[in-house]
C-alpha cells in the first residue's frame, strides 16, 4: 500500500537517521560497541527528528476581547440610533414606574373595602365616594385631589372607556347622580356606594350605577 499514517513515517525517518548515524560513528570514530554506537546514533536521530512546536492559532492570529467589540459596535452607532436607544430606554423606566403606581393604587383601594360610609369623610376608617378616592391617592402617590367628584372630573384627562386600566377614575353624573369610583379593570371598581353600604366592588356596567355612567378620567399617563 502507498498510504503511510504520519506516526509510520516518523518511525521510518527515525530508524533511517539511526542507522545512518551507525554507520557515521563506527567509520569515523571506529570506538565502542556496534550496539553503543546504535544507541548514541538513535538518540541523535529522534533529537534531532523532534518537530518544531507550530504556533497555535490564538498566536499566529491573535484574540481580540470581547469589550473591544462591543465598544467598536458602540462606535458604529449613528448619532441618531443613540437618541433612538435613549429614548426607548426612557419610555420603558416611565411605563415600568407607572405601571407600579397603578399596582400600588389599587392595593390602596382594596385594603379599604369593608370600611363605612360616611358623608364628607375621607378616611382612614370612613369615607363617601370622592373621599375615598381623595384618600387612595393621597396614600398610594401623593397625590392630592379635591373633595367632590365634580370637582375631581375637572383634574383628569377624559378617556374611552376601552382605553380605561386600573387605578383609572370612573365617573357617574347622569340622571342627576354624583358619583366616583377607582377603575380595577375587568368592569370593575372599588367605591363607596352610599349610607349603609360599605367600599365594595362595584360593576360599572349593568347596575344603578351603569345606569348613570358618564366616563373614565385618568390621572396617570397612559
Amino acid at each position: 500500500m502507498q498510504y503511510r499514517s504520519r506516526s509510520s513515517r516518523a518511525v521510518v525517518a527515525a530508524c533511517s537517521a539511526g542507522l545512518a548515524a551507525v554507520l557515521t560513528v563506527g567509520l569515523l570514530t571506529g570506538l565502542g560497541s556496534t550496539s553503543e554506537q546504535f544507541a548514541v546514533a538513535a538518540a541523535t536521530a529522534e533529537s534531532s527528528t523532534e518537530p518544531s512546536p507550530v504556533p497555535s492559532t490564538e498566536q499566529s492570529i491573535g484574540t481580540v476581547p470581547a469589550t473591544s467589540l462591543v465598544a467598536a459596535e458602540v462606535r458604529a452607532r449613528t448619532p441618531e440610533q443613540a437618541r433612538a436607544d435613549r429614548e426607548r430606554s426612557i419610555r420603558a423606566s416611565r411605563t415600568a414606574r407607572v405601571a407600579k403606581l397603578r399596582t400600588r393604587i389599587v392595593d390602596v383601594a382594596r385594603k379599604q373595602i369593608g370600611d363605612r360610609y360616611v358623608p364628607g369623610r375621607a378616611g382612614p376608617d370612613a369615607f363617601d365616594c370622592s373621599g375615598l378616592t381623595r384618600y387612595v391617592y393621597k396614600v398610594a402617590m401623593g397625590k392630592e385631589l379635591p373633595h367632590g367628584s365634580r370637582a375631581q372630573y375637572t383634574k383628569v384627562k377624559r378617556i374611552k372607556k376601552s382605553q380605561a386600566q386600573p387605578g383609572d377614575l370612573v365617573f357617574f353624573f347622569e340622571n342627576g347622580e354624583h358619583h366616583v369610583g377607582i377603575y380595577i379593570g375587568r368592569g370593575k371598581m372599588i367605591d363607596a356606594p352610599g349610607v349603609g353600604d360599605p367600599v365594595r366592588v362595584s360593576p360599572i356596567s349593568g347596575s344603578w350605577w351603569g345606569r348613570s355612567y358618564t366616563g373614565m378620567g385618568r390621572i396617570l399617563p397612559g
